[in-house]
């Protein structure tokens, strides 16, 4: 059991992702049995309606959240690394941290259960229904502090899995030749890479409103509420394709396997999910058509929705292509497949609806966009991740799943989808709202609720049948041979269940499907390498992950109860976060190589991260500039904006970004006392600038500005103090850095350390270029 605990084996925290995620899976599945439960018959009291409403919120956040995104991470995490070719992930402990981050901040959100305080908001937390007046208790709370929490998981995965995909490839494997699942990975992990910042900072605008009373949301000082609206939706729409994009590449594996032909149009397949993950960006507010935004907004909205279509429809015709005239094997997997082609073209077709604002303010609010999401979400993502799951369960577990048993559920699992599903376009197209938790007997809707009901249980049927074929075939399941199904991709090169370090030789890569053309054209080639995994390095088991997983939960914990829970949370992460940092400084071999782009994988890390940092400040940014000039009450900020202190704080700043130049000139040429030096010299120059920050703030505190005085003073204070405290971490970075060259860790080699730190550095400089100029020169 603590082999499992600690595990940073990618295959063991895949296994680990899937099972949790499925068991939060199976608790949002009994919240949807409620809920229609609930709706089954006209006035019914399964529950009230104050339970009603915080079933179909967790419903919602535990299937987005805490199901399909971790499902889909569940097959990242084993099949990448055999996909391509690698022993491992980039990072391997950083792997198994995002899993138990994951871990605690779900457990932190079902908390609520047992606190009484469930989220009752709806799962995109609407303001102002979040605001202290209309949700006085933690239900909120609990919410945004999960979220936040969950975020940080997902970034530290998408981040590890760039820099694997882009920098672990096996020889000869170039970006062309990668798998179709392998293509919509990397670009779901760009998706969440970018699209996560916008809602970071929409939860942080929304805990600064609930804890410090400050005004983003609240529309007598001056703020708007379609600000949570636009920050939620940016992130939202692309999160619609983080969920559904690896459903489209596991598609794209099984149909060639048992169609026994190549992906019709591969290269075409890849750049339209490329296309998908692009325009994904430009119609977040086609879910805002009924706020009001004006012709214009709606006519280019509209626009962009419909063109989003044709990369979709040009994945479909290329499914159907690659079935046409092939050698079908009617497997499973290929059901479920196939299944997922027609399901999510019904769905796409009623979204193509919604591209259009008169039928959208139609259909907007009622059961007709239920019926939209859910064929989406199941009929895509669902039905995709099954046919993942019966694909490539020999290859995790070594075992047959039992294919009689497996159509059975197929064809359950489909009649009862679609009874739950089709008849709620109906329901919506003659009115039924949806979040109602009851309705009259002669609203027309009770028969239509009956059969959705009825179908919800067929849907259970079918996880059921699931559940007890995975059962039989972990206790007596046929073995399963390395490659079962005459695979065509790296993954069947290896044994079912592979060994610890995947391969015994790293495959060489010489064309698209190049196993496929190793066992049926090209002889195999020899390449160099290991004959044995024997001596393989891998890293080692680690518990520090746990540690600052649960440290992060304590400090959530904390935040809704007493300040000293909250310290002692953030102690518990620090500890646990510098351990887990220098646990490298022993077995250094794995995490520092240079791979297929002839750079360190923590040099390309940063730059992904950097990136995402990039759309986290221009949302703040954005966001000063959105509110500039609607403050309502207290000073004027010209008058009290210190300019000639504060350019002199931006002198500071500006100069260490050049020791620290000088400090990683110092590192590359072995000069340990200037290193010292100029490592310790940039540190002190930040502490400088935090010294005149803080100076400054107190004295807006001491003008009568305040965080809670108006909207100036909200976005001023949230914007310059996360930019301090990125200067913050900064220094405690360099100080670091500074105490190994003391103890004499800091060496020639160790250079790309201080590099990194310095990319970090010059990036926080360049940002308050950004924000002195806009808060400070321009009135």
């Amino acid at each position: 059991m603590s082999s499992w605990i600690t595990t940073v084996d990618h295959k063991r925290v895949g296994i680990l992702y899937g099972v949790t995620a499925f068991a939060f899976f199976l608790l949002g599945g009994l919240e949807a049995l409620l809920i229609r439960l609930q709706l089954a018959s006209p006035g019914a009291h399964v529950v009230s309606a104050e339970a009603y409403n915080a079933l179909f919120t967790m419903h919602g956040t535990t299937m987005v959240f805490l199901a399909i995104m971790p499902f889909n991470a569940a097959f990242f995490n084993y099949m990448v690394p055999l996909l391509i070719g690698a022993r491992d992930v980039a990072f391997p402990r950083l792997n198994a941290l995002s899993y138990w981050i994951f871990v605690f901040g779900g457990i932190f959100l079902n908390a609520s259960f047992l606190a009484g305080t469930p989220p009752d908001v709806g799962w995109f937390g609407y303001a102002n229904l979040t605001s202290k007046q209309f949700s006085p208790s933690h239900s909120v709370d609990f919410w945004l502090l999960s979220l936040q929490v969950l975020g940080v998981s997902s970034m530290i995965s998408a981040i590890n899995f760039i820099v694997t995909i882009l920098n672990m490839r096996a020889p000869g494997m170039t970006l062309m030749r990668m798998p179709v699942f392998v293509w919509m990975t990397l670009v779901v992990q760009f998706l969440i890479v970018l699209a996560f910042p916008p809602i970071t900072v929409g939860l942080i605008f929304l805990l600064f409103d609930r804890y410090f009373g400050a005004h983003f949301f609240d529309v007598a000082a001056g703020g708007d509420l379609h600000l949570w609206q636009h920050l939620f939706w940016i992130f939202g729409h692309p999160e619609v394709y983080i969920l559904i994009l690896p459903a489209f590449g596991i598609v794209s594996e099984v149909l060639p396997t048992f169609a026994r032909k190549p992906l019709f149009g591969a290269p075409v397949v890849i750049y339209s999910g490329v296309l998908i993950g692009f325009f994904g960006f430009g119609v977040w507010s086609h879910h805002m058509f009924a706020a009001g935004m004006g012709p214009v907004a709606d006519a280019a909205f509209s626009i962009a929705t419909m063109l989003i279509a044709i990369p979709t429809g040009v994945k479909i015709f290329n499914w159907l292509a690659t079935l046409w005239g092939g050698t079908i094997r009617t497997t499973t997997a290929l059901h479920f497949a196939v299944g997922l082609v027609g399901l999510f073209t019904i769905g796409g077709l009623s979204g193509i609806m919604h591209a259009s604002p008169p039928v959208d303010l139609q259909q907007t609010d009622s059961y007709f966009v239920v019926a939209h999401l859910h064929y989406v979400l199941i009929g895509g993502s669902l039905f995709g991740l099954f046919a993942g799951a019966y694909y490539w369960w020999p290859k995790i577990t070594g075992r047959l799943l039992d294919e009689r048993l497996g159509k059975v559920q197929f064809w359950v699992l489909f009649a009862g989808f679609n009874t739950a599903f089709f008849p709620q376009h109906y329901l919506g197209a003659i009115g039924m709202p949806r979040r109602i938790y009851t309705y009259a007997a002669d609203a027309g809707f009770a028969f239509w609720n009956l059969v959705s009901t009825v179908g919800a249980f067929g849907i259970a049927l079918g996880i059921l049948l699931f559940m007890g074929n995975a059962w039989r075939s972990l206790r007596a399941g046929p073995r399963a041979p390395a490659d079962p199904w005459d695979g065509r991709t790296l993954e069947w090169r290896t044994a079912s269940p592979p060994p610890p370090h995947d391969f015994d030789t790293i495959p060489p890569v010489f064309s698209r499907d190049t196993f496929w053309r190793e066992k049926y054209g090209r002889p195999r080639e020899p390449s160099p390498g290991p004959s044995s995994g024997d001596h393989i390095h891998l890293p080692a088991p680690s518990h520090w992950p746990v540690l600052v997983g649960l440290g992060l939960a304590v400090m959530a914990v904390g935040a809704l109860t007493h300040l000293a829970i909250v310290i002692a949370g953030t102690l518990v992460t620090v500890v646990g976060a510098f351990r887990l940092a220098l646990e490298h400084h022993r077995t250094p071999a794995h995490e520092h190589q240079v791979g297929s782009l002839d750079l360190d994988h923590r040099k390309v890390a940063i730059w992904v991260f950097l990136g995402s940092e990039c759309f986290f400040f221009g949302t703040l940014i954005a966001t000063y500039l959105a509110y500039k000039g609607k403050s309502v009450v207290g000073p004027e900020p010209h008058q009290i904006l210190d300019i000639p202190l504060t350019t002199i704080s931006t002198f500071d700043l500006l100069m260490s970004s050049l020791l620290m130049v000088l400090a990683l000139a110092a590192v590359q040429r072995d000069d340990r006392r200037q290193a010292r030096l100029w490592l310790f010299g940039t540190a002190f120059f930040g502490l400088i600038f935090l010294g005149f920050q803080a100076y400054e703030f107190t004295h807006f505190v001491r003008e009568g500005l305040t965080l809670q005085r108006n909207l100036f003073g909200s976005t001023f204070f949230v914007l310059t103090g996360l930019h301090g405290a990125h200067v913050t971490i900064g220094v405690v970075w360099l100080l670091c850095l500074w105490l190994l060259d003391l103890r004499g860790n800091l060496r020639v080699t160790d250079a790309i350390k201080v590099e990194v730190a310095g990319l970090y550095w010059h990036f926080v400089d360049i940002v308050w270029i950004a924000i002195f100029t806009l808060v400070y020169l321009i009135p």
